[in-house]
């Protein structure tokens, strides 16, 4: 068995803002985990990559954004003060799991202020597809598809950044509601090989939210 865990996550602005000097001190945070690997299934891949018509293309590429999107892992913190260090019990919060440990894993991580009005990720699936730069992305894709030595797990990847970066750019037009982003890529060779790995204070892209996870991997065998 394969675990991926979030053990504490540590934000330092609450993104919370009231009206000129009277300000809010609690916020409702949402927390939003992408993973992907290479063992994802994609079933419209091939076709995909055949598809001549951009419509197609665009519609095929529009199903692996809700395929990543519906595996989705979601966790939200009440009562968060600036400087919340938010922790996840003594086992941590599993995020990620599989019968066996992958070769490789992508994850996207955000957090996000929600005054109420953010929606769940499942509805920004029209919003990503709907948006300027998809039809880019879609030419993209195919482009990395290609050249990719794992397809799937670039595929992967390349969606669940995309929409995490699209979900990012919408909550930043309201200014306040986005309070971390983190992009991470492991594989096994390299970062887990013997099926372990645990990292404390690991900053996001923002500088305002510092993550501590773990993994854990035991891989059966049969006598």
């Amino acid at each position: 068995m394969f675990y991926f865990r979030i053990n504490k996550v540590r934000i330092i602005d609450n993104r919370e803002r009231g009206f000129l000097f009277f300000r809010r001190d609690l916020a409702e945070m949402k927390l939003i985990s992408l993973v992907t690997t290479g063992d994802i299934s994609f079933p419209d891949l091939d076709p995909f990559m055949q598809a001549i018509d951009p419509e197609e293309k665009r519609r095929l590429a529009a199903l692996m954004v809700a395929q990543v999107v519906s595996n989705r892992i979601m966790a939200t913190i009440d009562k968060v003060k600036d400087n919340h260090v938010a922790t996840f019990g003594d086992a941590g919060y599993v995020v990620f799991q599989r019968a066996l440990i992958p070769n490789d894993f992508n994850w996207c991580f955000l957090a996000l202020e929600d005054d109420g009005d953010v929606r769940d990720v499942g509805t920004t699936i029209e919003e990503v597809v709907t948006n300027e730069g998809f039809d880019g992305f879609t030419t993209n894709l195919a482009i990395v598809i290609g050249a990719a030595a794992n397809p799937a797990f670039a595929a992967g990847a390349a969606v669940s950044k995309f929409v995490a970066e699209t979900v990012a750019r919408n909550l930043k037009k309201k200014k306040d509601d986005l309070a971390g982003v983190l992009y991470m890529s492991l594989n096994r060779q390299e970062h887990y090989p013997h099926g372990e790995r645990k990292r404390d204070d690991v900053p996001d892209l923002t500088g305002n939210m510092f993550v501590d996870y773990s993994l854990f991997g035991t891989q059966q065998t049969t006598e």
